[in-house]
């Protein structure tokens, strides 16, 4: 009988985990647009958000985009004030691409509402609880990270 819980509990994991990716998809596609942008517009926007200023090359290698894309995602994301190109103090040469934090603080935030909910549920759950979520998105996270590698590595 356990054996058998176990494996609808793992079957219903595996297919939450699903719709969870699809809804995922489908609302960062929405977000995008509500921003008039792409979702590789706004992948790139969040890694500058998250890890600071980014050479084109940084971000085409993060994003598995060639310059030629990057190019075009900077270019789109300048022109909605969203980002802007700097050069790097440490080599000139260099030149960056940095989200502009005063434009997004000052204008519409797709996500708020989401974001406000998901606290809501982390603030229902108990400290084990949240621990466990965390070691199981960490591992999800390279799980899926080191599924991407092997679909780059067999282009």
């Amino acid at each position: 009988m356990e054996a058998q819980n176990r494996d609808a509990l793992i079957a219903q994991l595996t297919d939450l985990g699903a719709q969870s990716a699809s809804l995922t998809a489908l609302f960062q596609q929405r977000a995008a647009a509500g921003y008039g942008l792409g979702v590789s517009d706004m992948k790139a926007l969040d890694l500058l958000m998250r890890n600071g200023p980014q050479t084109a090359g940084q971000l085409g290698t993060a994003l598995g985009l060639t310059s030629g894309a990057v190019t075009g995602i900077a270019d789109r994301l300048i022109r909605r004030g969203f980002a802007r190109r700097e050069t790097d103090a440490a080599d000139r040469r260099r030149v960056l691409l940095s989200a502009d934090f005063a434009v997004l603080s000052s204008g519409p935030n797709v996500y708020q509402w989401i974001g406000e909910a998901f606290q809501t549920l982390h603030d229902s759950l108990t400290t084990e609880q949240l621990e466990f979520l965390v070691r199981y998105q960490e591992q999800s996270i390279a799980l899926t990270q080191e599924a991407v590698e092997r679909l780059v590595r067999s282009e």
